[in-house]
């Protein structure tokens, strides 16, 4: 599920090149990647991945892609009453990815003050994974 909350933040992330090198990551078994991600100078997440075996799928694409979208009144005495407040499921088209491996994931999200990121903290982590993707949301379903 994605709900996009908006904040100001930095991602940081391992990336490979096309020229491989004694620097570059290696995109094939053994392979590391990390991500990291921070708002207001505090680190709130960080994640990791070995990669062990290439896929076609990406698994991020065999779920359905859901989203809240929640659009407050600002209007006085209005507040619980949302102008729209829905549940919606992405319809995509000509989902591609390429170059996909899968493999040993890990992802921690970290206390900081003022943050509830960390509070329903991973009980187990799934598969994790690296690929590119491409696709184009041609349409939204409501789902609630």
């Amino acid at each position: 599920m994605q709900g996009f909350p908006k904040k100001i933040g930095a991602i940081h992330q391992t990336r490979a090149l096309a020229v491989e090198s004694q620097a570059a990551p290696v995109i094939g078994p053994g392979g590391r990647f990390a991500a990291s991600m921070s708002a207001a100078g505090r680190r709130l997440a960080e994640g990791q991945v070995r990669l062990e075996r290439p896929s076609d799928v990406l698994p991020a694409l065999a779920r359905p892609i859901v989203n809240l979208r929640h659009f407050p009144r600002l209007t006085a005495g209005q507040h619980d009453s949302p102008a729209v407040h829905e549940l919606t499921m992405s319809i995509l088209d000509n989902p591609r990815v390429a170059n996909t491996w899968l493999g040993e994931g890990k992802v921690d999200f970290l206390p900081a003050p003022g943050e509830e990121l960390a509070d329903p903290a991973p009980q187990r982590t799934g598969i994790g994974f690296r690929g590119s993707l491409s696709y184009t949301v041609s349409d939204l379903r409501i789902l609630t």
